[in-house]
């Protein structure tokens, strides 16, 4: 074949060959694909490129955020973190939607009018944000703590059954079981013993965050307009009164 200047090689090859595909009998019975031209092919769109995909919210990456905010919180009010995570842990799991049979609210199961005591004067949206929840719950456990002078069973049960209670009741004791196993497979040293109940009923199956009560779950009905007028009366009552739940 003899090429005649100015004519570009690569569009004589590519007519050479629709030329052939043109004149060749398809074996298939089916048409020939047509060959794009070096004119179609130069016009014809680039790939895109590969987008990210978009991040997934983790419940591993929230909880060790969360931990981590628990932990910060108990290091600045002078409790061992390892008991604030696993007062977290028993308490809602580390779920920041947990709500408990007796209005308890949030990760740390915060009742309102405890949070009220200790200052609070928000809503109960505001309650459950993980901050302000996590530094309230903190709070009062680090108050029983001290109370308790440092022993993990007596801390917890005025944790759960407020700072004036010395008894300790089936479900205090098997709470304390709980954060002592939690400890335990933390490598903290437990220390102190397990005391021995004295009222309440035996309790069947692990308590969670929504079912404390004698009859299991069940829903808070609390007004909270009237709720609110009577917290804001009651200036004369110490926190020592107050329970963080049932």
């Amino acid at each position: 074949m003899v090429v005649r200047t100015g004519v570009p090689v690569a569009a004589l090859t590519v007519a050479v060959l629709a030329m052939g595909q043109a004149l060749a009998a398809p074996e298939n019975g089916q048409a020939p694909k047509p060959v794009a031209t070096p004119a179609e092919a130069a016009v014809a769109p680039a790939p895109k490129p590969a987008t990210p995909e978009a991040s997934v919210p983790s419940p591993g990456r929230d909880k060790v955020r969360l931990r981590a905010l628990v932990r910060e919180q108990a290091l600045k009010s002078g409790l061992p973190p390892q008991i604030a995570d696993a007062v977290a842990e028993v308490e809602s799991a580390y779920n920041i939607s947990a709500s408990g049979s007796y209005g308890e609210v949030g990760l740390m199961q915060v009742l309102p009018s405890t949070a009220r005591m200790l200052g609070f004067s928000g809503s109960l949206a505001e309650l459950a944000e993980p901050a302000t929840n996590i530094r309230y719950g903190i709070t009062y456990l680090t108050g029983a703590w001290r109370l308790a002078g440092g022993d993990i069973c007596t801390t917890v049960m005025k944790y759960r059954a407020g700072h004036g209670e010395t008894r300790f009741s089936y479900r205090s004791v098997h709470y304390c079981q709980r954060v002592r196993a939690i400890l335990t497979a933390q490598g903290y040293p437990v220390t102190g013993e397990v005391p021995t109940p004295t009222f309440g009923d035996p309790v069947v199956g692990a308590i969670g965050p929504v079912a404390r009560g004698k009859t299991g779950r069940r829903k808070s009905r609390v007004n909270w307009a009237t709720y609110d007028s009577r917290m804001r009366n009651l200036t004369k009552v110490g926190s020592s009164t107050l329970r963080i739940m049932q």
